[in-house]
């Protein structure tokens, strides 16, 4: 989940990501700036977006990492563990090194949604928890609110 705290004229936006559901990348309670998308969003794979949650019954908005985009196919896993896009295997750097993922799919990104998944995989709530909703687990890309904006 996340906060909106502050909205600026330029643009952006203060959140706290008040959940784990992002760490090791985001700390709970840290606080991250977001640019607002205002319905221009084109979507790309590793972007961490906050989004509308209401399709999930979450009043509220969350932090998660796009996975998949329109169009695509994502998997869990190959032999070694790793999540696959399109059948090849993520460079997924930002997972702890002892994650382990509980196999689905494939799943294939309708035209117009995301995949996205926390990058505390074994907390995160996101489209794998959600393939019975609708849209299967994905989120409409129009939901998108913004994108976070990390230092470094």
């Amino acid at each position: 989940m996340a906060d909106r705290l502050i909205s600026k004229a330029s643009g952006k936006e203060v959140i706290r990501a008040v959940g784990e559901s992002m760490e090791p990348t985001i700390k709970k309670n840290s606080l991250v700036t977001v640019r607002t998308v205002r319905g221009g969003y084109a979507p790309k794979v590793g972007d961490i977006v906050v989004f509308n949650a209401a399709q999930w019954g979450i009043d509220g908005s969350i932090l998660q990492r796009v996975i998949g985009v329109p169009g695509s196919f994502v998997q869990c896993c190959d032999a070694d563990g790793r999540q696959l896009l399109n059948g090849t295997p993520l460079e997924e750097r930002y997972l702890s090194p002892d994650v382990r993922q509980n196999p689905f799919g494939p799943v294939t990104v309708p035209a117009g949604r995301l995949w996205i998944e926390g990058d505390n995989r074994a907390v995160s709530l996101d489209s794998r928890w959600h393939r019975d909703a609708p849209g299967g687990g994905t989120i409409a890309v129009s939901d998108v609110i913004g994108v976070v904006e990390l230092d470094g």
